[in-house]
């Protein structure tokens, strides 16, 4: 059996991968979710616990295949992928750029000359380039990037609209009928270093190998069990020793006095690295302690996660406008709008904007936060410490009468440093201050520059790129066949008055790229869901659960009830329910 570890960048090719490996009689397929570095580190402890092969993608597959001993298979960025997300593109109103490693960008190339697509293509060979090359492209007027997760993550925070390249079953099923190939060609070769690993371990000395940056490369049983603790920048003489083998090209032996014991070393330079033989040894014992903080209230970021606010309308490119206009001053924003409507997309819009380094980005929620918190926020010399960051007061408007007090007490002693302060409320926020339900101080010392996010219902020429948009992003996390939505499915949707704003249009889109089984959502498809979005309505009034039926029809009933309490909140039905999303609408259909 073929002990095979996939280490895989997004959800989407997680969720494939496991489907896939189901059905896989001689691989032992393990998936685990991490990208460049963090997929590294991931194979590294998978090759300790005696993974046969490594399965990964791209970037991380090269950076992995540098990091361990064990076969690395690439799943390749097939033709047929790169179609698939040229096909998905074309949806788009902007100009766009495929940005990646050469194993993406040179396929795509091809396919886009063939097609006679005006996409231009740039070739990465670090992912450290990344950032330049979309800034670049931002400034020549880009607005979409097409590439893998760290062209995706990158673009998004610059902006732009990332739109990842993932990877079908073809591709996936040729992975696993390379990894069965390097397996019999790896494991031959491990018998070999099987034998001779047994020979250095039956060896009463010990022996580790030391490559030129003098880090320890290899350690026979002997050697592992003594001198796990050894840290060669710790020991002089160690050094020393391997610097003077080094430079004359001969063996070199000293006694060393090492932790309180004396060791005998002998240092045998070879072409890359330095054999040491150890005799005698002491064992040593290191205890590593850490922590974790926990923080629901108050959340502190170094970056926040920007999905740019898309659309052609005049009433949200007003809305670009003053985000841009006031990233450029320090004074309060205040943003108003429905429930669902990007609030706080637009507060991050304005953070990212206004960061140059490491600045926080502090959100208060306001409906969680205690009157205590907030005291003890500002005792601890917070002004001070958060000066040159960002602090957002989300739904500022949950605040009760006492700590809006309390609020304006701390702004109005404000001494020379002040907190940047992003806010946000409902719509009803100036009716509350007319009648004496909100602070009409804080009111006005917070919303010296003001943003209203219209409602969704007043700009339907939004909806067709926010639907593209949410499509590019579900892709990654489930990996399904959806590229697009048929134009009559798309007037269904624009048509739609959207009470829940643009989260409620992500939820429903999301709910159909779940369902579809073909690559474009159908009209039919999007009229079973408002259906059933209108029966949630008539059920508002319902207030128990009837216990009569199947135990089917009894668990649709709990879960459509929880989903109405919850706001038609996907994420948060289904982690009441202790269910992932997929489950949750496959027990709607």
């Amino acid at each position: 059996m073929i002990k095979a570890l996939a280490i895989v960048p997004y959800e989407g090719l997680f969720e494939m991968m496991k489907e896939i490996g189901q059905e896989v009689e001689d691989i032992q397929l393990q998936i685990e979710l991490g990208n460049l570095y963090e997929g590294v580190a991931i194979a590294k402890d998978a090759e300790n616990n005696g993974y046969h092969v490594i399965i990964s993608r791209g970037g991380t597959a090269s950076m992995i295949q540098e990091a361990v001993s064990i076969p690395v298979i690439d799943i390749q960025v097939s033709g047929y992928d790169v179609l698939r997300i040229l096909t998905l593109v074309k949806g788009f109103s902007g100009k766009a750029a495929i940005v990646g490693f050469s194993n993406i960008t040179q396929g795509a190339a091809t396919i886009c000359k063939l097609l006679d697509l005006d996409i231009k293509t740039l070739t990465i060979t670090k992912d450290t380039e990344v950032k330049e090359k979309l800034t670049n492209l931002k400034k020549l007027g880009y607005e979409v990037v097409i590439g893998d997760v760290v062209t995706v993550q990158t673009a998004k925070q610059l902006g732009l609209t990332g739109v990842l390249i993932t990877s079908g079953k073809e591709a996936i099923i040729d992975a696993l009928e390379e990894t069965r190939r390097s397996y019999g060609l790896f494991s031959r070769l491990q018998q070999d270093v099987s034998l001779f690993q047994s020979i250095l371990d039956c060896n009463e000395q010990a022996i580790g190998v030391i490559n030129r940056e003098e880090k320890i490369i290899y350690g026979n049983e002997r050697f592992n069990k003594e001198f796990q603790w050894l840290k060669l920048e710790n020991s002089a003489d160690v050094q020393k020793l391997i610097q003077e083998a080094v430079l004359t090209r001969e063996k070199q032996t000293k006694t060393v006095h090492i932790n309180q014991s004396f060791w005998t070393i002998t240092a045998c330079p070879k072409e890359d690295a330095t054999v040491l033989y150890f005799e005698k040894g002491l064992p040593n014992q290191t205890i590593v302690q850490g922590g974790d903080v926990n923080l629901n209230a108050i959340e502190f970021h170094t970056s926040a996660s920007y999905i740019p606010i898309s659309g052609k309308s005049e009433l949200i490119q007003k809305v670009l406008k003053q985000i841009d206009q006031y990233s450029k001053s320090e004074e309060p924003v205040w943003i108003s709008g429905e429930k669902g409507n990007g609030k706080e997309l637009a507060a991050h819009s304005i953070y990212l904007k206004r960061k140059t380094m490491n600045e926080p980005f502090i959100i208060l929620n306001c409906d969680l936060l205690s009157a205590e918190q907030l005291k003890n926020l500002m005792n601890e010399d917070f002004i001070r410490k958060y000066a040159n960051g960002v602090t957002y007061l989300k739904n500022i408007d949950k605040l009760n009468s006492y700590m809006q007090k309390e609020l304006y007490h701390i702004l109005k002693n404000e001494n020379d440093k002040k907190l940047q302060w992003l806010v946000s409320s409902e719509d009803n926020i100036e009716e509350k201050v007319k009648n004496g339900t909100f602070h009409r101080d804080l009111y006005h010392t917070l919303a010296q520059l003001k943003i209203h996010i219209p409602p969704l219902r007043e700009r339907r020429k939004d909806i067709e790129d926010l639907v593209h948009v949410f499509i590019s992003e579900l892709r990654p996390r489930y990996g399904n066949e959806v590229i697009g939505i048929r134009l009559d499915a798309l007037e269904e949707i624009t048509d739609y008055d959207w009470p829940g704003n643009v989260e409620q249009l992500k939820q429903v889109i999301e709910q159909l790229f779940l369902q579809s089984h073909s690559y474009y959502i159908e009209k039919e498809e999007v009229e079973t869901v408002f259906k059933r979005l209108e029966q949630q309505e008539k059920n508002d009034a319902l207030t128990h659960i009837d216990i009569s039926g199947t135990l089917e029809e009894i668990e649709k009933q709990v879960i459509t009830k929880v989903l109405e309490e919850e706001g038609l909140n996907q994420s948060k039905t289904a982690k009441r329910l202790g269910i992932n999303r997929s489950t949750l609408w496959r027990k709607l259909k």
